[in-house]
């Protein structure tokens, strides 16, 4: 059985867009960096990736990046790709990361005890078992009416976004001991 403990080393790999629609659905700004340190507790965190697909140059969009990059995010991008009409897939934009997401978990595990996946996308299920299999313990953090049971199922651990929404939900005002810069999160069009 699997005990925390401060030694432990620990990666956060956040799948952008769907942590982001599932603060949506919350009705909650989001502080990425409360969420890192609540997801880490008291163990060392060791990196925090954030994938996102990106279309042009939306301006909110690149500051948010900086923003993370900036709080030492490691930022995975992917230009949305436009689809044709299909039968079974309407017309379209997309920019997937899962595949990307997944090199850098298993890049990164001989370094980590525990990895952790913010994300309810059921396709990320395969990639949670196999993480298992090599010994890693895996949590997973994600809004659960948006998170694949399956995912749920493979996980070691499974929290729900929502019985964070309080401690990890973007402050409305500056801290009193000192100014804080902040970048509204939700604004930005995904």
């Amino acid at each position: 059985m699997y005990r925390p403990n401060p030694q432990d080393r620990v990666a956060i790999f956040i799948d952008g867009e769907n942590i982001h629609y599932s603060a949506k659905h919350l009705n909650m700004r989001l502080d990425y960096l409360k969420m890192c340190q609540e997801l880490a507790g008291p163990r060392r965190l060791v990196r925090a990736y954030f994938y996102t697909a990106v279309a042009g140059q939306s301006e909110g969009k690149i500051d948010f990046i900086n923003f993370l990059k900036l709080n030492g995010f490691r930022v995975v991008t992917k230009e949305l790709r436009a689809f044709p009409d299909q039968e079974s897939v309407p017309r379209g934009y997309r920019g997937n990361l899962d595949l990307e997401l997944a090199i850098d978990v298993f890049e990164m595990m001989p370094h980590l005890d525990t990895v952790v996946i913010c994300t309810g996308d059921g396709d990320l299920a395969p990639l949670v078992e196999a993480v298992g299999r090599q010994g890693c313990h895996v949590e997973v953090c994600g809004l659960r009416e948006m998170t694949s049971t399956e995912l749920i199922a493979a996980a070691d651990v499974y929290t729900d976004l929502a019985a964070l929404k309080d401690k990890i939900a973007l402050q409305r005002e500056a801290p009193k001991n000192g100014v804080t810069a902040t970048v509204d999160y939700n604004s930005i069009d995904y």
